[in-house]
Order: C-alpha cells, then sequence, then structure tokens
C-alpha cells in the first residue's frame, strides 16, 4: 500500500489543532451516513409521483421536507469551518508553508488581493469550494487546499487511492515515451500515479494556479517522479497537434463554464494522436431524481456554479462533434473496481456519482482496454 503523501501544514498541528479538525470530519460523517439516509427516508415516504420523476420535480420537493435545513446547514457550515480553521492553522505555522521552496523568498498577495491580469474572472470571482480567497493568490491557499481534500474524502483518499484505481483500471496500455497530459492537475494528486505507473512517460501537469503548482512541483521532488507541470489554461494548452498519447483530467469539467468546457473537450481532441485517449473522472446524473437533485444542490452550497450545467449539457456529443470515436459516459465505483458498465453503485450514504468521461482518436495501434475487460 502506498503511504499517504506527507503535508507539512498537519505534521506542524497540535493536537488540539488535530483535534480541531477530527471535529469537522467527524460531523461530515455522520452527515453523510445518518443525515443523508434519514432525509431519502423522508424524500421517499412523502414525494408525489410527478416529482419523483424529474430533477427539478425533486429539488423542489427535497427543500420542503423537515430533515432539509439540518442536512443543507451541517454541509454548508462543516465547510466553511474546515476551511477558516485551515486558514487560520497554516498562518500559525509559517513555516510549514515555507517548506514549499519552488523558488524560496517570494512575496505572498494575500486572499483579499487583486488577481492576476492572465487569469480568467470566472476563476478568480469564486471561492471555489468556499475556500476564502481561491487557489490562485498563495503558497498558504495551496497547502491549506491540499488538507482540506482529505476531510472532504473523510479519510478515503489520504494516499490518493481514488486516482490510483482511475490510473489503473480506466486506460489502454501505453507505449513507452507516452506522453500524459493531465488538465487542471492541481497539487499532483491525480497526476503523480501516472508518472509511478508508467515510469518511462513523459508526464505533464497543467493548471491555472501558480500556487498548486509549485506544490506540486515540491510532491514530485518528494516522491521521486518526474513530472513537468506547467501554467496554463485547459482550453487553450502550448503543445502541438496530435501530440498526446494521454489527454486526461479529474474534477476538472465541472468547474467551467459551459463554452469554456467546450473549448477544453475541443482543445483535447486537437492534442490527441491517432490511437490516443481521453479521459476525464467527473460527476454525471445517474438517472435516480433524488441523489441528481442533492448533488445539484450540493453544488451551490460548495461554490461550485457550473456543475449544474455539466449535468445537463451533452459533452458526449461534443467529443464526437470534435471528431473523435466511442465517447460515452461510464460510472465508476471508487470503492470497487473502478469502471461499472452496469450502474451506478447503491449506498445508503451520501457519495459522489463518479464517472468517466471517455473517447478515442481512430486510429494507431490496437490495444488491450481495461474498461472492457
Amino acid at each position: 500500500m502506498t503511504s499517504p503523501p506527507t503535508n507539512e501544514l498537519y505534521e506542524s498541528l497540535t493536537e488540539l489543532e488535530r483535534a480541531r479538525l477530527g471535529f469537522v470530519e467527524e460531523v461530515r460523517r455522520a452527515w453523510a451516513t445518518q443525515v443523508y439516509p434519514a432525509l431519502r427516508r423522508e424524500f421517499d415516504a412523502t414525494v408525489p409521483a410527478p416529482a419523483a420523476g424529474s430533477v427539478t420535480g425533486a429539488l423542489a420537493h427535497l427543500r420542503t421536507l423537515a430533515t432539509y435545513p439540518w442536512f443543507a446547514w451541517l454541509e454548508r457550515e462543516m465547510q466553511k469551518l474546515k476551511w477558516r480553521q485551515l486558514l487560520e492553522m497554516a498562518q500559525r505555522h509559517p513555516d510549514a508553508v515555507a517548506a514549499i521552496d519552488d523558488p524560496p523568498g517570494r512575496e505572498e498577495p494575500g486572499p483579499g488581493a487583486e488577481p492576476p491580469a492572465d487569469l480568467p474572472s470566472w476563476y478568480t470571482s469564486i471561492d471555489i469550494h468556499c475556500q476564502p480567497g481561491g487557489l490562485w493568490w498563495g503558497d498558504q491557499a495551496a497547502v491549506v487546499y491540499e488538507l482540506g481534500a482529505r476531510i472532504l474524502h473523510l479519510g478515503a483518499n489520504s494516499s490518493h487511492e481514488l486516482h490510483r484505481l482511475f490510473t489503473a483500471r480506466c486506460f489502454t496500455d501505453l507505449p513507452d515515451g507516452a506522453r500524459i497530459v493531465d488538465l487542471g492537475c492541481g497539487f499532483g494528486k491525480s497526476t503523480v500515479p501516472f508518472a509511478e505507473r508508467y515510469p518511462t512517460a513523459e508526464v505533464i501537469g497543467i493548471d491555472l494556479s501558480r500556487p498548486v503548482l509549485r506544490l506540486a512541483r515540491h510532491r514530485a521532488r518528494q516522491r521521486g517522479v518526474g513530472i513537468a507541470y506547467l501554467p496554463g489554461d485547459a482550453s487553450d494548452v502550448a503543445l502541438p497537434s496530435h501530440s498526446c498519447d494521454v489527454v486526461t483530467g479529474t474534477m476538472l469539467l465541472h468547474e467551467l463554464p459551459a463554452p469554456v468546457l467546450e473549448r477544453t473537450l475541443h482543445e483535447s481532441a486537437r492534442l490527441l494522436k491517432p490511437g490516443g485517449q481521453i479521459r476525464f473522472l467527473e460527476f454525471a446524473r445517474t438517472g435516480d431524481a433524488f441523489r441528481d437533485a442533492v448533488i445539484v444542490d450540493h453544488a451551490i452550497r460548495n461554490n461550485e456554479p457550473f456543475l449544474p450545467q455539466l449535468m445537463e449539457l451533452d459533452v458526449v456529443g461534443m467529443l464526437e462533434r470534435a471528431g473523435l470515436t466511442g465517447a460515452r459516459w461510464t460510472p465508476f465505483d471508487e470503492r470497487g473496481d473502478g469502471p461499472r458498465p452496469e450502474g451506478f453503485p447503491h449506498r445508503d450514504e451520501w457519495h459522489f456519482p463518479w464517472a468517466v468521461l471517455a473517447a478515442e482518436r481512430a486510429g494507431g495501434p490496437d490495444r488491450h482496454d481495461k474498461e472492457a475487460a
């Protein structure tokens, strides 16, 4: 089993500070395993037939239920409390942030500063995931974001198991020297598994946030893997056409406005070699109106305004119009074997509707596709 990656901030925390984070994590666990099932039971017992058949109807009924205010308040307030505590802890432990020495001695503008002119307003105008100031303003934001991601998954992804499963199960066998591009790579949790699994590959991570890229480089050095992390826009990548064997991204598409999302998919298609493959690990409609309504509501409370549109857009058609073949969604079970063509797994507790958006460029050698295995 791969050991959990180091987080200098967590290693610096006092016992009391860790207990405070543990409180947030345990409240979130109770929210997911107790409050959510109670909301589901109340919904199933009271929903009129017309409302049960549509996301809009389910959402309207959901918001009338007695359990709903508790469910909604806990989700939003625990998210805000998590970030507030982490940011305060980062301010109390500046040496943990200073450990990211790539390069040393930079000025940190702070969460209230004006964003750089080269970043799009849709990215800088939102406190994404409710994190104060977003991800662009400094190394403190990057370190806080990395540690906050552990709490989001309730410890289940502490060694990036989700990303390792995706890497192992959702790609055809790659040739030696393959070029893999990870769009919206963040601090590298989705990128490092490719470098470790394919040691001869050229692995490139691209993100808008320079601070998270500095953290990603720091983590890559710690793990002894060679990855090129480049600042850039996923919808306008500075690489030649037909130069990549894999274009991938994890939890990226739902963060993009519709025009940017479509440009990103067309740009991904432009980058692919013949025989190349696109795989995006994302969230998708499940066909269960209650679950889909809860995800739409989650997007509102979690400051993810573009997530609901991903559920509505014909992204499969976008990939087909970009000249790719075999475009499809496949449900993904992060606690099982990954791709699950038979449908989304059933669980009583709250969990994300993971799915893989996939397509290929025609041509190239035949390879074994693990999705079909």
